[in-house]
């Protein structure tokens, strides 16, 4: 019997999300409900202040007005479509490695959802150096390229997936795509900046603060080293079960 697969992203409409779903579609029975906007680093962040607006983009493309975890939890249980049994969200423009994207990226975010409502879930995410680019198409490279190497990972992977966890999954920058390793990993890069608050004054002089960062000291051996020097696909596993027991 075919799986039904949700997809789902922080980022909207985009160029990554139309290669999920057409992988996921040579997996099974696909459809992708995305962000209606840009939603990065919001986590598992729902909403319960203002209604839900659902739009038919394309065939088996759908928007919702709220966060990716608002639809990992809609695909669920709305019954407007078909349940997922599957979840998978990405493909991000940019890694989600090191310990802050674990518990702020919205990739990641909906799989903690999905996970938590007893849903197989996997977050993909690529190391990009570049912040712009995601809205342009060709910026992605060959769509062909990535479902290679995203059918290379589902066969690793699929054994793994199973309930009340899910799957981190990061690819190196495309370039290095083709010849990358599949790794596991073992150590989370626990810091990937170093906070920065600037202050700073509006066209009236009132103060407001700007948050940012610089990057901080890679740690050998950490997913962020594998993906970025070692050009490799690393994956890994966060497991819930101890907390749901």
């Amino acid at each position: 019997m075919k799986k039904t697969i949700g997809i789902t992203n922080d980022d909207g409409y985009t160029q990554g999300a139309k290669i999920l779903l057409e992988f996921a579609k040579e997996l099974g029975n696909a459809y992708a409900v995305l962000p209606h906007r840009q939603r990065s680093a919001v986590s598992a962040a729902v909403t319960l202040h203002k209604p839900l607006r659902l739009q038919e983009l394309h065939e088996d493309i759908y928007t919702l007005s709220g966060t990716p975890a608002d639809c990992s939890v809609f695909m669920i249980y709305a019954k407007e479509l078909p349940t997922p049994d599957i979840v998978l969200s990405g493909i991000n423009w940019g890694d989600n490695t090191g310990m802050s994207p674990l518990i702020s990226s919205g990739t990641i975010g909906a799989c903690w959802k999905a996970a938590i409502h007893g849903k197989h879930a996997v977050a993909f995410s690529f190391y990009r150096r570049e912040r712009m680019g995601w809205q342009n198409p060709e910026s992605w490279g060959d769509p062909e390229v990535w479902k290679k190497a995203l059918r290379r990972v589902w066969k690793k992977i699929a054994p793994m997936v199973g309930k009340y966890d899910f799957l981190v999954v990061n690819f190196p920058a495309y370039g290095r795509l083709e010849s990358a390793k599949i790794v596991f990993g073992k150590d989370v890069q626990m810091k990937r900046t170093a906070p920065v608050i600037e202050k700073r004054a509006d066209p009236h002089g009132e103060p407001y603060f700007w948050l940012g960062g610089e990057s901080a000291k890679m740690e050998k051996g950490s997913d962020f080293y594998e993906v970025r020097e070692k050009g490799n696909i690393v994956i890994t596993r966060i497991s819930m079960k101890k907390m749901v027991r």
